[in-house]
């Protein structure tokens, strides 16, 4: 029994240590966003999206993958054609997901590229 509570106590100890590490890496994540970082914006986004030592938060997602696109991040374009095609925090709108994808693989983002590609894919056998 001895045994359980301390190790109970070393585990809880640890997590309060991952808790402040997680909390400073955001805060080091957002200074640089909030400076105008794309790589930390869309790395930002992927937090909220995700709820990685963040609150969950769609609409927070989309508005710091949409700041770093912005700034011709093919990875947040990639990212925010993802949020588009599914409803999350926008509209749902395949038409701006494939143009974010499109735009995406044109940065040289292979995820955009292949998404892309199957959507089009898809797109032609309608047709056929």
């Amino acid at each position: 029994m001895r045994i359980k509570v301390v190790f109970f106590a070393m585990c809880l100890v640890f997590l309060a240590g991952t808790a402040k590490a997680d909390a400073r890496r955001v805060q080091i994540v957002r200074e640089a966003a909030e400076q105008g970082d794309p790589s930390a914006q869309n790395k930002l986004g992927v937090f909220y999206e995700i709820g990685a030592s963040v609150e969950q938060n769609d609409a927070e997602a989309v508005k710091w993958f949409r700041m770093a696109a912005d700034q011709g991040h093919g990875e947040a374009m990639f990212n925010l054609g993802e949020m588009y095609e599914a409803g999350r925090g926008v509209p749902q709108d395949m038409k701006e997901a494939m143009a974010l994808y499109k735009k995406s693989c044109e940065h040289d983002c292979r995820c955009g590229c292949r998404r892309y590609k199957e959507l089009m894919d898809e797109e032609l056998k309608r047709c056929d």
